[in-house]
């Protein structure tokens, strides 16, 4: 016979009351902390730069694997891959060139979340998403529209200020 996951047959009362605890508050989660701030450099490889800047060689498999943006100084941040973080897997247009992320990190992570991808030209700094001009719908990604499913396309929006 199996024992079931959930039996305090065996548990003493101090045990039950920290299960019966995990179990109420199994379905609230706490918001996580994090810091806001920007970020300029170029979205590269991880593995590409481990290589260049360190002399690590990764197993030829990690070759595209991770994503990380390099600051001119030469620091690595790595990016989750979330929905606006795989827009630079999908849209190869936004590596090797100069960004500046709006991004956040989470307290106890080295990674960065992408909020806001801008692009730093001769001619001004840029706000990139895509658009579709059917609906007039922004989107992160590459592709059909959320609603209509015609193509959307790259769009930039110049940015006033700093």
């Amino acid at each position: 016979m199996f024992p079931l996951l959930c039996d305090f047959s065996g548990a003493d009362e101090v045990g039950k009351k920290s299960l019966t605890k995990k179990a109420e508050t199994a379905g609230t989660v706490e918001k996580p902390k994090y810091t806001k701030f920007s970020l300029r450099g170029r979205v590269v490889w991880m593995a590409e730069a481990l290589e260049r800047r360190f002399g690590i060689q990764t197993v030829p498999e990690a070759a595209e694997r991770m994503l990380a943006l390099e600051t001119p100084g030469g620091e690595l941040h790595p990016i989750i891959e979330d929905l606006r973080g795989r827009s630079f897997r999908k849209d190869e247009r936004f590596q090797g060139v100069d960004v500046e992320l709006l991004v956040r990190r989470y307290e106890g992570s080295p990674m960065i979340r992408v909020i806001r991808i801008y692009a730093l030209k001769k001619d001004g700094k840029f706000e990139l998403d895509y658009w579709c001009d059917i609906c007039a719908i922004g989107m992160y990604e590459s592709g059909p529209c959320d609603c209509c499913q015609e193509p959307n396309r790259l769009r930039e929006r110049r940015i006033e200020g700093p």
